[in-house]
């Protein structure tokens, strides 16, 4: 079946202890990203790596606790290495898409990002996420990129999460003891919080606890996470058929956890009034709500709000809209094509994204 899959490749999968880029393994990776995205699976990556590949080109301070500035600076040298090195090695293009952990608590922002990304995948563009080290500080910071990967996976409604790194999977002490066991599947209702797991890689910010924390954040809302070894010769098709360890999700909850949050988050006495074509397509449950269906407006609200579907007076569909009530108004019943002469920038062709609307139970 195919899935939305969201790939997290530590620093030491794609660059070296001491610094710089492995080859190597990002063509093994590219490699695997192209095979998975040929069997129909859409694919974001979530790549580390990028101070690791830029520390040989900045100059090491002498100071025993390494500056902000410092890995700053090695990021922005890093990046762009980093990117060129994967665009080398796909046979289809891909995009850098860098962000900081403001542009997920801010909801037009969050809304920006989750559409951009969207639109990458439906191009056939693979998304390469990082978060903007060069600009990133503790209060801004995502902190580590296995948790950016969960926000990702979420963001856009993944199906899995597959982490590579070092170990292959969970093991009830350290990996490289050969007494060591190895858990190939973890159900979302198992406690493993008595587990010992190693301590994280000189070179990256993660560990076994950060992935371990993605998990706990992502299994009980209805998403699968796989964590394997990025020391493979088919690193993702690996982790996706089996190896490693699997953390099953609850299956109930995938779909409601979603949907609750919309239902809650609703702006009162604010509604889009739509017309009877609109209120049939909607109906059907597999369009977004076009302009063109809008009859009129009530209430004041905010891009990314939560907003109240109407047909006549009867609420229909509950979504996160694309522009605030001013912007709402002036493309109410106006044809998408439209739009362009309208806004100078246009931030959405359609008022609520389908992946956005929920349809309540009659």
């Amino acid at each position: 079946m195919k899935q939305r899959i969201v790939v997290k490749i530590g620093s030491l999968g794609v660059t070296n202890p001491l610094g710089g880029l492995e080859m190597a393994k990002i063509e093994a990776l590219s490699r695997d990203l192209m095979k998975m995205k040929s069997l129909g699976h859409e694919i974001i990556l979530v790549s580390s790596g990028a101070i690791n590949t830029g520390r040989p080109h900045i100059q090491k301070p002498h100071e025993k606790q390494l500056s902000l500035a410092w890995q700053q600076a090695c990021a922005s040298v890093g990046m762009p290495l980093l990117m060129s090195a994967y665009q080398s090695h796909l046979t289809s293009p891909c995009a850098q898409v860098l962000v900081t952990h403001d542009d997920f608590k801010s909801r037009p922002r969050f809304l920006n990002i989750r559409n951009t990304l969207l639109t990458l995948l439906s191009n056939n563009v693979l998304p390469i996420v990082n978060e903007n080290d060069t600009v990133s500080t503790s209060e801004i910071t995502v902190g580590d990129n296995d948790q950016l990967a969960a926000m990702i996976a979420e963001a856009i409604g993944a199906d899995k999460l597959i982490l590579l790194t070092e170990a292959d999977g969970l093991f009830d002490r350290d990996p490289k003891d050969p007494e060591a066991k190895h858990f190939p599947v973890i159900d979302f209702r198992d406690d493993f919080a008595q587990i010992k797991t190693s301590t994280k890689t000189s070179v990256g910010r993660g560990g076994m606890q950060t992935k371990l924390q993605a998990v706990r954040r992502l299994t009980p809302v209805g998403l699968d996470v796989v964590i394997a070894t990025f020391n493979r010769p088919h690193p993702i098709s690996s982790a996706f058929n089996g190896s490693g360890t699997l953390f099953k999700a609850d299956p109930r909850e995938k779909v409601k956890k979603r949907l609750s949050w919309i239902a809650t988050v609703v702006r009162a006495q604010c509604a889009i009034v739509i017309d009877e074509g609109a209120a049939k397509v909607l109906k059907e449950g597999k369009s977004s709500l076009l302009p063109v269906g809008i009859k009129k407006i009530t209430g004041t609200f905010k891009r990314g709000d939560v907003i109240a579907v109407k047909f006549q007076q009867k609420t229909v569909a509950l979504g996160i809209v694309e522009y605030d009530s001013k912007e709402m108004s002036k493309i109410a019943g106006k044809k998408s094509q439209a739009i362009d002469e309208i806004f100078e920038v246009v931030p959405s062709y359609v008022a609520i994204h389908k992946d956005n609307l929920f349809l309540p139970k009659e």
